[in-house]
C-alpha cells in the first residue's frame, strides 16, 4: 500500500497546521494555560499573531490526539490534557501528516503481519512509497518508543513482546500490580483541573453514537487517564513505568477495535475509580483499578506460535 503525494498547496498548508500546532503546546504550556480550560480560535489567532484557518486545523489535530476536546460548533474547545502532558509533548517534535500515517500503516501491517519480524531500511523503501527521510524519523520514533530496535549487526527489529500472547499477560500482570499501588501511594493527590476535565472527556464519550468514537482519540484519552493517575501519585518511578507501558500499548492498539459495549464499560470504569478517589478511597479505587485492568486483559492479540518463546 503506498502512500499518495499531496500536492504542493496542501503541503504548505500542512507545515502551516504543524507550526501553529507546535505554538498552541508552548502557549498552553506556558502562562497562558487557561484557569477554565477553554480555548477558541479568535482567542488563539490573535495570540499568536496568525489566521484561524491554520488554528482551526491545528485543534482539530489535537483533538485527534486528546490534547483538546471540542464543545460544539462555535462554542471553541476545551484543553482536555494535563499541564504535565502538554508540557512533555513540547519537547517531542510534532510528526508530519505523513509521517502519522505511514506510522499507522507499518504498526497496521506488522500486526497483521504482512512486515516480517526483521528488515533493512531498503526493504522498508521497496514495500512502501515513502521518502528515506521520512522512513528514517519514523524508525527513529520507533525506536524511541521502543517497539523496534536495531539489530546487532545491520538493519531493525520488532520488539518481540508486540504480538506476544504471553508478553501481553505479563505486561498486565505488571501493570495490575504497578496502578493499584500507585493509587494508595501516601503522597497521592488528585489534580482537581485534569479530574473536572477528563470526567467531560469520559462523560462525552458515553454520550457518543455508536461506531462514533474515534479509535486514536479514545486511546489518547484512556492513555492521558492512566498517566496522570500514576503521576498523582507523586512518585516519579510509578509515572515512568506507566508511560512505558502506553508507549507499547499505543503500537499495538493503532490496529485494534474496541466493540461500543467495552469502550462504554472502559468509560464507566474509570469513572467509578474516580468517584472513589474523590471521596477519599484510595483503598477501593486500588480494588476497582485492579479489576478493570483485570477486565482490559481479556482483550488479547491473535496468537502467534512463533512468539511464544519469552519466558518470564
Amino acid at each position: 500500500m503506498a502512500l499518495q503525494v499531496v500536492g504542493e498547496g496542501r503541503a504548505d498548508q500542512g507545515k502551516l497546521s504543524r507550526k501553529v500546532t507546535a505554538l498552541i503546546l508552548d502557549h498552553l504550556a506556558g502562562d497562558a494555560y487557561p484557569e477554565d480550560g477553554h480555548l477558541t480560535e479568535t482567542g488563539l489567532a490573535a495570540a499568536l499573531n496568525v489566521s484561524r484557518t491554520p488554528v482551526r486545523a491545528a485543534l482539530e489535530h489535537l483533538a485527534e490526539l486528546g490534547i483538546v476536546a471540542s464543545l460544539g460548533p462555535r462554542r471553541g474547545y476545551r484543553v482536555a490534557a494535563a499541564p504535565d502532558r502538554i508540557r512533555a509533548l513540547v519537547q517531542q517534535p510534532i510528526a508530519s501528516d505523513e509521517e502519522e500515517e505511514f506510522y499507522l500503516l507499518v504498526a497496521q501491517d506488522f500486526l497483521d503481519r504482512r512486515i516480517p519480524e526483521q528488515f533493512t531500511e531498503t526493504d522498508m523503501l521497496r514495500q512502501y512509497a515513502v521518502s528515506r527521510s521520512t522512513l528514517q524519523r519514523v524508525l527513529q520514533r520507533m525506536a524511541s518508543d521502543r517497539v523496534i530496535e536495531r539489530n546487532p549487526g545491520y538493519g531493525w527489529r520488532f520488539a518481540p513482546l508486540l504480538r506476544s500472547v504471553e508478553a501481553h499477560d505479563e505486561s498486565y500482570r505488571f501493570r495490575m500490580t504497578i496502578e493499584p499501588a500507585a493509587l494508595e501511594q501516601p503522597g497521592f493527590a488528585l489534580d482537581p483541573a485534569w479530574l473536572a476535565r477528563t470526567r467531560r472527556e469520559h462523560e462525552a464519550t458515553l454520550a457518543t453514537p455508536p461506531g462514533k468514537v474515534s479509535m486514536v482519540r479514545f486511546f489518547a484519552m484512556n492513555a492521558d487517564f492512566h498517566e496522570t493517575l500514576a503521576l498523582c501519585s507523586g512518585n516519579i518511578f510509578f509515572h515512568q513505568a506507566v508511560q512505558q507501558q502506553n508507549q507499547i500499548r499505543r503500537f499495538q492498539n493503532y490496529s485494534w477495535t474496541y466493540g461500543d459495549d467495552r469502550i462504554a464499560a472502559c468509560c464507566h470504569e474509570h469513572l467509578e475509580i474516580l468517584a472513589a478517589l474523590e471521596a477519599g478511597d484510595q483503598a477501593w479505587a486500588a480494588t476497582l483499578m485492579r479489576r478493570h485492568l483485570e477486565l482490559a486483559s481479556r482483550l488479547k492479540p491473535a496468537p502467534d506460535e512463533t512468539q511464544r518463546t519469552i519466558s518470564a
